[in-house]
């Protein structure tokens, strides 16, 4: 391919099948630039690949390009993003990589999670980092308004080459090759740093160190601040000394070109440390210097205490949680392998890596990116005759920096050079093109020509009735997408009903699946914007519309929850932040029971807890207070334990329920006999309320027998209904101390595995276990000829990743949801059994008999059901015979799981003995 003169050759490294991408098939580039790996290892300086991970990216937001404004269209953009790279980064085979850094969590956009992993688990034993700061200047791609263009960009290096640090806000200094020495930092203040620049260059011209000619030379310097309220005092500073201030809306990154080209002195302020971190391997690359120190949030975001250092350590307990999980702690409580929060760190110290690489796409044309000659790099390109798109990728490795056009070849061409002969080809097939050219001019926000096609389509002679009904439908939904990137600002309710009335077509057509999911995502978006202005009964009301087009979508309930319990959870952590500055920020050695103690006089002190829309609010409270920043496996512990104790102490009678406190929790027995007490007294309501029927009635409305449980039921009689409807009720059990609750709702556990995202408290939604699943899938590819002991932990955690979900959801109200994802941990423990070979798929059957026997705890209704396939699954492992057959023939290695079989067996034997002699 020869193109502006240029001789394009085809990228063999891009794999679009891999990807699953069916619209990019084809990747270009300029022979020149072809990268080759010189051997084995990681040579990240020399991967076409890394140039397609930002290059896909910017090819996919010509969808997304509007010109009304509209910040939907900003959040679909970033969500694309984190799609595609997922994708992008599970597909290649010779890396294992990891996030170390990541924009998102501070201003709540879809992102990359720190800790997440990437690659292959069996082909490769070379790993690697990725930051990235996703977006720079997004808002130019919705509006004319804003100016300086649109990267995206991210940096790689090998592992550990990258610093690993939380998404904060940091305050930085940047400065050129010239200034390099001059003792410029983030601890002086602006005056300071600018004297300092001023004598550098005053000394490097052998001229004198006046304070005129300091002055002199300061009137000379360009500095480059973002506007920003938090940076009044520093800008009024600078123009006070008389330098130059460039003001930059949105671009915390690219700035730093210019520096390196001497066309800067100076970048100074605060902003986040994903663009920090990309700045330092810049620098490292081209030149230069840079210091950065992190700050609080509150002190980051409040221009009266930037000034005062002091303040600078007055972090916040959780942040104080989440710098800790970096290693990044309290100055004189540091260990060896750990570094203080008054740090100041280099740029040699956050891109300290051998093999480094920083890439760039760019979306629209930015002043601060060029080529030699000085002309800007065009933004990405799409030509609609060929359907194919130009990307200039900005890539800088070694010491140099190169623009390069990358072009990607659609499948545009294809379905229109088939639909032009459509009267010549099958009648079935041409319904297809029609759908498939839709599909792809709209995927490329071709919506014009999407919209001349179904046109052309609907005004052919004969055409079938449901054909005719089905394009309509089409032609609404590619409308709606015009309507919202191209029409002026419009009313929440004109956006919606372009796809309402799609939506409503059987889930088999695809076009009416895609609509219900535009009006989730429109709708969640509305909630988002809602909640950030506080207005809060806005915000669920748009929640809630979004949950009735994706039902089981936890991180939407999720929301719902952080604005009706927001009283709660503030206040939690205001007092958890209060007493932890009282304590000097240390942590007492009662400091979980002082946690626990406060969540629960909070949430039951809390008068409007009655309107939390969740089965169990209170478990949802502890998991967001008490086990807030503990890691996953640890919460999914606790939570099995405590729904086990909220079913014997519904159910069990007295002697049981005193056996099982004492030998799964430690209770002594004058705090078994206060549970007793309080139990019975209960009871006693129960039976003396006028309202006894109602009472009798379980959770699920189903009314149930007055028949006692087990031994004694005469004299301990346990009414079938819900005296404790959630284990925090504990708390008003009289003679209780808060060292007993503690060992009730934050027992002992034995983590039974570990769970995928352990390096950082990753919030496990759907969508980020679907991704964990994409390279799952990948990775199962590889054992066609053989495996590896990290493929089978990577299926073990994706099953318990489900697992977790299914708890989630229950505690939220949503059965069909939990069901839905508990059958999705089954079936990721079956494919273990089938797939590997060893003790693994044993743990993954017992674990089979574990979800079910929960299920049986959580769905009365089914229990029967449910003990019988644990007792199945259980059997799979004493049976010897079908052991073999599912296992091979592994001996005694599986001794103990037999033994602890054969117990879950017999447990469970009684209980449906029970069952049967009560239905009797």
């Amino acid at each position: 391919m020869i193109k502006d003169g240029i001789v394009f050759i085809q990228d063999t490294s891009f794999d679009s099948k891999r990807i699953d991408d069916p619209y990019i098939i084809e990747a270009y580039i300029p022979a020149s630039h072809n990268l080759q790996p010189a051997g084995d290892g990681l040579q990240l300086a020399n991967r076409n690949e890394l140039r397609h991970a930002v290059g896909i990216v910017a090819a996919r937001s010509l969808k997304y390009f509007s010109t009304n404004g509209e910040g939907f269209n900003v959040s679909r953009t970033r969500g694309m993003a984190v799609w595609w790279l997922r994708h992008i980064y599970n597909s290649f085979k010779w890396w294992k990589a990891y996030v170390v850094n990541a924009e998102g969590e501070r201003k709540e956009m879809p992102m990359l999670y720190i800790g997440e992993k990437f690659g292959s688990a069996t082909g490769s034993d070379e790993q690697a980092d990725i930051s990235l700061s996703a977006f720079e200047n997004d808002r130019c791609i919705v509006s004319h308004a804003s100016c300086c263009g649109t990267v995206f960009a991210v940096g790689y290096a090998e592992r550990g080459g990258l610093a690993n640090f939380p998404d904060m806000y940091g305050v930085k200094t940047i400065v050129g090759s010239k200034y390099k020495s001059a003792g410029v930092s983030v601890i002086h203040g602006v005056t300071k740093n600018l004297t300092l620049m001023a004598e550098n260059t005053l000394k490097g011209k052998n001229r004198e160190v006046s304070q005129q000619n300091v002055r002199d030379e300061i009137k000379t310097m360009k500095v480059i601040v973002l506007d920003r309220p938090r940076h009044n005092k520093l800008i009024k500073t600078l123009t006070d000394l008389g330098a130059q201030v460039t003001l930059v809306r949105d671009d915390d990154l690219t700035p730093t070109l210019a520096v390196t080209r001497d066309e800067a002195d100076l970048i100074i302020g605060v902003g986040g440390i994903p663009e920090a971190m990309l700045s330092a391997i810049i620098i490292e690359k081209l030149g230069g210097e840079m210091s950065l120190r992190i700050l609080p949030r509150n002190v980051a975001q409040d221009e009266k205490l930037l000034g005062t250092m002091n303040n600078w350590n007055l972090f916040m307990k959780s942040e104080v949680d989440i710098l800790r999980n970096f290693k990044i702690v309290r100055p004189g409580t540091e260990r060896e392998d750990e570094k203080t929060w008054n740090t100041v760190w280099t740029s040699k110290d956050l891109a300290r890596g051998k093999d480094m690489v920083f890439t760039a796409s760019v979306i629209k044309k930015t002043p601060w990116i060029r080529f030699p000659d000085g002309k800007e790099a065009p933004g990405v390109e799409l030509d609609p005759v060929t359907g194919e798109i130009t990307v200039h990728v900005l890539r800088i490795a070694g010491n140099g920096m190169e623009i390069v056009p990358v072009i990607y070849r659609t499948v545009i061409d294809k379905y229109v050079n088939q639909f032009m002969h459509y009267d010549g080809i099958n009648v079935m097939a041409g319904e297809d093109i029609v759908v498939e050219l839709e599909k792809v001019y709209t995927e490329f926000g071709m919506y014009q020509e999407a919209k001349e096609c179904l046109q052309k389509a609907m005004a052919r002679e004969g055409i079938r009735q449901d054909l005719l009904r089905e394009y309509h439908s089409i032609y609404d939904y590619v409308e709606g997408l015009d309507a919202l990137t191209h029409g002026p600002a419009q009313t929440p309710e004109s956006i919606i009903k372009h796809f309402e009335t799609v939506s409503r077509l059987p889930i088999a057509n695809d076009v009416g699946l895609r609509s219900r999911r535009m009006i989730k995502r429109y709708y969640e978006y509305l909630g988002d914007k809602y909640y950030h202005e506080r207005r809060f009964e806005k915000a669920i009301t748009c929640y809630k519309e979004a949950l009735k087009y994706s039902p089981h979508e936890l991180k939407v309930h999720r929301k719902i929850n952080s604005i009706q319990m927001r009283d709660v959870l503030e206040e939690f952590f205001r007092r958890i932040d209060r007493r932890y500055q009282e304590l000097n920020y240390t942590e007492s050695e009662n400091w979980e029971q002082f946690k626990l103690g406060t969540a629960l006089e909070l949430f039951y002190g809390y008068a409007g807890r009655s309107g939390f829309s969740s089965r169990d609010p209170w478990l949802i409270v502890f998991r967001r207070t008490v086990l807030h920043g503990k890691k996953p496996s640890y919460k999914l512990s606790i939570l099995t334990k405590l729904l086990r104790l909220l079913k014997e102490l519904n159910w069990a009678n007295d002697y049981k329920l005193s056996q099982f406190l004492n030998k799964e929790f430690g209770m002594s027995s004058g705090e078994i006999d206060a549970i007793l007490t309080y139990r019975n007294s209960q009871i006693e309501m129960l039976r003396s309320s006028d309202s006894l029927a109602a009472a009798r009635t379980n959770f699920h409305g189903d009314k149930q027998s007055d028949t006692g449980l087990g031994e004694n039921a005469d004299s301990h009689h346990v009414w079938r209904n819900k005296i404790f409807h959630s284990v925090g009720e504990l708390y008003f059990v009289k003679g209780l101390s808060l060292e007993s609750l503690s060992k009730l709702l934050i027992p002992k556990v034995v983590v039974e595995s570990q769970n995928e995202l352990e390096d950082a408290d990753i919030p496990l939604s759907i969508s980020l276990v679907e991704a964990m699943e994409q390279r799952y899938k990948n990775i199962l590819e590889e054992l066609r000829e053989g495996y590896k002991k990290e493929a089978q932990e990577h299926s073990y955690a994706v099953a318990e990743a489900y697992h977790y979900l299914s708890l989630a959801l229950y505690d939220i109200g949503d059965d069909d949801g939990a069901k839905l994802y508990y059958d999705e941990a089954i079936k990721k423990y079956g494919e273990i059994i089938e797939k590997f070979e060893g003790i693994t798929p044993v743990h993954a059957q017992y674990r089979i008999g574990n979800l079910y026997e929960e299920l049986a705890l959580l769905y009365e209704k089914e229990q029967l059901l449910y003990y019988n396939k644990a007792i199945d699954a259980y059997m799979n492992i004493i049976d010897e015979q079908k052991s073999t057959k599912l296992f091979g023939y592994i001996g005694s290695l599986i001794f103990m799981k037999v033994v602890r079989a054969r117990e879950r067996v017999e447990c469970l034997k009684r209980e449906l003995s029970k069952s049967n002699g009560e239905k009797e």
